[in-house]
């Protein structure tokens, strides 16, 4: 009896599979259009759409740091035609900073796959007398808290990851929260901070709008190919970036989550698609279920130990 049941119930899945997706399946970006999370779902969508026959739209759910857009998500039916297209800042950070949350992000999603890692980079002002992470270190000691770190806003990936960069080096800079990452790259660039670690910094740097002088990946980013990261200069416990993955409401039958894997995976296998993702300053880094999950429960626990090592409260 008890093979038979398990027979049937591989048979049911079987069956999912096949018909998945029965109509159009919404996309749900937990940000405002016009973003790189966005941009990247776009072209996801578009290669869903002609591998599954079925339409993925694109809906930005933004709002309340992507919390609402995710909430939206894990209260959904869990028929895999609603699906949330995530940074680590919202499945990662967030439940660090907002304990209010409504949802669980480990229990409350069905992990489907990472789908690319961004570079993240240490960004300094061209004016600064420091061309390389030691001389900035040297520099920040110095004077200390007098040497500034913009961010994108209190809690935010940038704010954190310049939080390690402090822990990490010893370095006592300060943050300095903007009310996004376009007044804060206006500001690194007119001088009027020194210091910014994030993911946006390319196009100015291949300006010369701003000297980059580390990666925080665990490897060099091909755009910056003389650009080392924090590992090859001393720092050999320093790898954060960021990441973009795909997840489902929690409960969403397993064989959805394997068709989903196995078109991704073909997806992000396709030169033209990976081309694309690059010029929106992301690496193709297609990681599986299981692992991709795992990832989620790990970084929410390495986000936590930042905040507890940097000191930082959160209401």
């Amino acid at each position: 009896m008890a093979v038979a049941a398990a027979m049937a119930m591989i048979g049911a899945g079987s069956a999912i599979a096949q018909s998945y997706p029965v109509k159009p399946v919404r996309m749900i970006v937990p940000f405002a259009p016009g973003g790189r999370v966005e941009a990247v779902a776009r072209i996801l969508a578009d290669a869903l759409s002609k591998d599954l026959g079925q339409p993925f739209l694109v809906e930005s759910r933004a709002g309340a740091g992507g919390s609402i857009g995710a909430d939206f998500v894990a209260k959904s039916a869990p028929d895999g035609h609603t699906l949330l297209l995530s940074s680590a800042g919202v499945l990662a950070i967030l439940p660090n900073v907002d304990k209010k949350l409504p949802y669980d992000s480990v229990k409350d999603f069905t992990p489907v796959a990472r789908l690319i890692e961004g570079f993240t980079y240490i960004g300094a002002y061209p004016g600064l007398p420091a061309k390389t992470v030691a001389e900035m270190v040297a520099l920040a000691k110095a004077k200390p808290e007098t040497l500034g770190y913009a961010s994108s806003g209190i809690g935010t990936y940038s704010h954190l990851a310049g939080e390690l960069v402090r822990i990490a080096s010893g370095a006592p800079i300060k943050h300095i929260p903007y009310r996004g990452s376009g007044p804060a790259l206006n500001d690194i660039v007119a001088g009027h901070v020194a210091l910014m670690i994030g993911g946006e910094l390319g196009d100015l740097a291949k300006a010369g709008k701003i000297r980059m002088l580390a990666t925080t990946n665990e490897i060099r980013s091909p755009d910056f190919p003389d650009v080392p990261t924090m590992k090859e200069i001393g720092f050999p416990q320093f790898v954060v970036n960021s990441w973009v993955g795909l997840a489902g409401p929690a409960g969403m039958d397993k064989a959805i989550g394997d068709k989903l894997n196995v078109t991704l995976k073909r997806v992000i296998a396709d030169p033209a698609v990976q081309e694309k993702l690059r010029t929106l300053g992301g690496e193709p880094a297609y990681l599986p279920a299981e692992p991709f999950g795992k990832l989620i429960k790990d970084e929410v626990g390495i986000y936590a130990d930042i905040i507890s090592k940097a000191g930082l409260k959160f209401d």
